[in-house]
């Protein structure tokens, strides 16, 4: 788990730079897995230009990683839309091939 407020302006508690996405990003190097989550709890907004540096770098150099937003409010959202998009669209990827490997819903017997 990341904890962004300890990336947040100290006043502000915004996330509005370049810097601090790159800021976040070295630290995700750090991180094992296949899986982290993006604790937003405390941070009161994200600008479009940290949103687009963070969640762009993970789109192509993290592919394999799932980057999972948790505990952010309803102004930053709007900035989260067109990832949480991708996270469901690579979620449900996952459940149909998982599903095609057992053959779940094939409405064949378990014996």
């Amino acid at each position: 788990m990341v904890h962004l407020l300890a990336y947040a302006n100290p006043k502000t508690q915004a996330l509005d730079s370049v810097r601090q996405a790159q800021s976040v990003i070295a630290s995700l190097g750090h991180k094992a897995g296949n899986w982290i989550e993006l604790d937003f709890a405390g941070v009161d907004s994200v600008s479009a230009e940290f949103a687009e540096a963070l969640f762009g770098f993970a789109e192509r150099e993290m592919a394999g990683v799932w980057l999972v937003p948790t505990h952010y409010n309803e102004r930053i959202r709007p900035y989260l839309n067109r990832h949480l998009s991708l996270l469901q669209h690579r979620r449900d990827q996952a459940w149909c091939g998982a599903s095609i490997a057992t053959e779940f819903g094939s409405g064949g017997t378990a014996g």
